[in-house]
């Protein structure tokens, strides 16, 4: 899948970094009808499928393990007991979740473009893009029903003071001698977005609860993701350097960091196949090439992560540092796609059962 349109090139390392274009609120489900409950689907165990050569990573400290979602009792046999208020402080709150998650993937490559030194002409639509999806999750969220949920009503008024101080967090992002406290606030505000996903209320029912449990891997999903692109762009720039003889490309440490990131992301990966419905599985199993269970191996950008953690070198690996890019930015594009369809289908879901 081609990205959008609007993706500009934001310089070494950071191909299609700038894709701006937000992700369309996809449409209300056709088989979702008012009053009628849908047909209960089996849940699937995701296996994380083949277990890495795991020599090299024991040496590093970390062994990647099939990753099993292992459920003692089926949720869709679990009993139901729904209640009016319940589902409708869970729709205030899941209403929100689209642009919680395109505001949260704007502050990642606006960081990113700051990080990469892009020019102003490319950090400047980054920026007007992030102030539009910042007003959009304000008002949005001024409609989410906390209730009594403390943790709730904490979060969201935490993410809208980071989001007041964004000029200061812009300025300390920019701060060539110490940038490291701008670039954590960004993370700290994207972080909290991503994980309002998990202060939805549950409603009592098996198969909506179960969807929603499914984006709680939203956030350590994006989080690994974002840890091995640190890892993997610094250590391809460093394999194709011509010239001399260079210093190992990928350091034990960084080996370590790669293969927690890894296993992160399998099981990450693996808790929202098991839970999500069968129409995301679908498209899981499309964005990954049939992989899901396997760590989505078949996206260029992980074969080549997986290349490198089964014989702990670059040997393998042909894969500048553009394309690996290229195929990672295409990989979030993709997901944040299929994170906001779950978060569309909740809502239809919770509007039947409303019904």
């Amino acid at each position: 899948m081609n990205t959008s349109e609007d993706d500009v090139l934001l310089g070494d390392g950071l191909h299609r970094l700038g894709a701006t274009a937000t992700v369309p609120i996809s449409a209300p489900t056709e088989d979702v009808r008012r009053g009628r409950r849908r047909v209960r689907r089996n849940r699937l165990v995701a296996a994380a499928g083949t277990v890495l050569a795991v020599g090299i990573i024991g040496v590093a400290g970390v062994a990647l393990r099939p990753v099993v979602a292992d459920r003692a009792t089926d949720p869709a046999d679990s009993p139901t007991a729904t209640s009016t208020s319940s589902v409708r402080q869970a729709e205030s709150v899941a209403q929100a979740l689209p642009n919680s998650l395109n505001l949260a993937i704007n502050l990642i490559f606006e960081r990113e473009g700051v990080m990469a030194a892009v020019p102003d002409v490319v950090l400047r639509p980054l920026q007007a893009t992030t102030d539009e999806a910042i007003t959009t999750w304000s008002a949005t969220a001024e409609q989410i029903d906390a209730g009594g949920n403390q943790e709730l009503a904490d979060r969201i008024s935490r993410i809208q003071r980071s989001l007041d101080g964004m000029a200061q967090m812009r300025s300390d992002i920019l701060d060539k001698a110490d940038p490291q406290a701008g670039q954590m606030a960004y993370m700290a505000v994207v972080n909290d977005l991503l994980a309002t996903s998990t202060l939805v209320p549950r409603v009592g029912d098996a198969e909506i609860d179960s969807e929603i449990e499914a984006l709680g891997s939203m956030q350590p999903a994006f989080d690994s993701l974002l840890e091995e692109r640190a890892v993997m762009t610094d250590a391809l720039a460093k394999h194709e350097q011509p010239g001399a003889v260079q210093a190992e490309p990928l350091s034990k440490e960084g080996l370590v960091s790669l293969a927690a990131a890894e296993a992160t992301w399998r099981r990450s990966l693996a808790d929202f196949y098991t839970a999500t419905s069968e129409r995301q599985r679908k498209t899981l199993d499309e964005i990954t090439y049939n992989t899901a269970t396997d760590g989505a191996i078949g996206v260029p950008a992980h074969r080549a992560v997986n290349q490198i953690l089964s014989t702990g070198s670059l040997d393998r690996v042909t894969m500048t540092p553009e394309e690996y890019t290229a195929s990672w930015t295409e990989l979030i594009r993709r997901l944040q796609e299929l994170f906001v369809a779950a978060e569309n289908e909740i809502i239809d879901d919770l509007a039947a059962l409303d019904g």
